[in-house]
């Protein structure tokens, strides 16, 4: 793959993120107007906005590549040289109830592995950045996953499937684990837990539940910044075999949390 397309791409996903993250944070402490997509799944009219402003400008820039995104839009081509990973607004459900945990997941696919990648959290302004074999950065800062070995010390962090059986599942797993650890957190994004990963904030996530969206960007973060990310029977991310079932850790601490699992 060429590198110099690789640092338009991860510069084109920084300018969109951060248009959208404009976007939001001027809307943050606005009125929802909510609308229900499922069982304990809303949408904002602000996921749409957001999404647009993204994908007008990649489209603006590459119009021959592809879109997969969390709302969909019929305009919006699905295949492409490069097909782009969108979630908007990740953590929706804090955003309708003004929780200041949200983030914008961005990233370009292409060859089968993901070429570059953005989480970023328009309120901190915190920019989380990943290109392939180039390391992570946080604000342009390198960044890397934390070192810890110790479970009785590590932080970790989950979030809960819309399905009950998931949830039971998802319960039962932290019956086995939150004795095992220093503490557990539920923070509402996925994207940004994930990154929190990359960032040595949290040594592991885990999730029974997630799209494509939201893991894409998180699964080159936590590779870049040193970590692991897998589906519970260890086998890595990627766009063409994703599964619901998510861990992101420090790599230290993998194998112990996938035999919790």
């Amino acid at each position: 793959m060429n590198e110099e397309l690789i640092t338009d791409l991860l510069s084109l996903a920084q300018d969109a993120a951060y248009q959208a993250g404009a976007y939001l944070d001027e809307r943050h402490e606005a009125e929802r107007i909510l609308h229900k997509k499922g069982f304990r799944d809303w949408v904002t009219d602000d996921d749409f906005a957001a999404q647009a402003l993204i994908t007008d400008l990649i489209r603006s820039r590459f119009p021959e590549h592809g879109f997969l995104t969390e709302e969909e839009d019929a305009s919006l081509p699905a295949a492409g040289t490069i097909r782009w990973l969108v979630d908007p607004i990740d953590g929706t459900s804090n955003y309708s109830r003004h929780v200041p945990l949200i983030s914008i997941s961005i990233a370009a696919v292409g060859q089968g592995r993901v070429l570059a990648a953005v989480t970023y959290d328009p309120i901190r302004r915190e920019m989380f950045s990943a290109a392939a074999g180039r390391g992570a950065t946080l604000n342009g800062i390198p960044m890397a996953v934390s070192e810890l070995g110790e479970p009785g010390e590590a932080f970790v962090a989950l979030d809960w499937s819309h399905a009950e059986e998931r949830r039971a599942e998802t319960l039962a797993q932290l019956d086995r684990i939150a004795p095992r650890v220093h503490t557990v957190r539920a923070i509402g994004t996925a994207a940004l837990a994930q990154a929190w990963v990359a960032a040595g904030r949290l040594d592991a996530y885990f999730n029974a539940s997630l799209k494509p969206w939201d893991v894409a960007a998180g699964a080159l973060l936590v590779q870049e910044a040193g970590g692991r990310l897998t589906d519970w029977q260890g086998r890595s991310w990627q766009p063409e075999t994703h599964r619901d079932a998510c861990l992101a850790t420090n790599g230290h601490l993998h194998g112990l949390f996938l035999s919790l699992l």
